[in-house]
């Protein structure tokens, strides 16, 4: 089953990369985003290279090299985020992580369909870290994938 996220704005970032980047450094993500990734431009899967990040965020503590995956368009609503069944921990965190730093960032709504709920602003975290914690204390959920390289599943 898949999961999505909305970012309800009709307003867009100056640079998303840069703002993902330090929003996931701040809660213990290491990542690199696709060089001249464009979020106007860049539409469908967004690969991310993880190089490190946090047990209370991806289950175990990584410290390897490895990939996150994920759906991202944008529509005259805002921004849409969607990871399909069989996602990975990392993919999921780094899913909502990204969504609400965007949400925060831009002071927007934050939107999970499946639960019917938002949150505003940095308020964003808050939701987005209880559908983490949630996620991964699932037993048998895999952790990671390789990074292999930006254009490579």
């Amino acid at each position: 089953m898949a999961f999505s996220l909305e970012v309800q704005t009709q307003n867009r970032p100056t640079d998303v990369c840069g703002m993902w980047t330090s929003a996931l450094a701040k809660r213990g993500i290491v990542a690199e985003f696709p060089p001249n990734f464009s979020i106007e431009s860049s539409q469908g899967l967004l690969v991310i290279k993880v190089l490190s990040a946090p047990a209370h965020l991806v289950g175990i503590d990584l410290a390897e090299v490895v990939a996150a995956y994920f759906q991202v368009w944008i529509d005259e609503d805002g921004f849409c985020f969607s990871t399909a069944s069989g996602r990975t921990t990392v993919d999921f965190s780094t899913q909502c992580l990204c969504a609400a730093a965007l949400a925060e960032d831009l002071n927007a709504v934050y939107f999970d369909p499946q639960l019917d709920e938002s949150a505003k602003g940095a308020d964003a975290y808050r939701l987005a870290m209880s559908e983490i914690e949630s996620f991964i204390s699932e037993p048998g959920e895999t952790v990671h994938r390789t990074f292999i390289d930006w254009e490579t599943i």
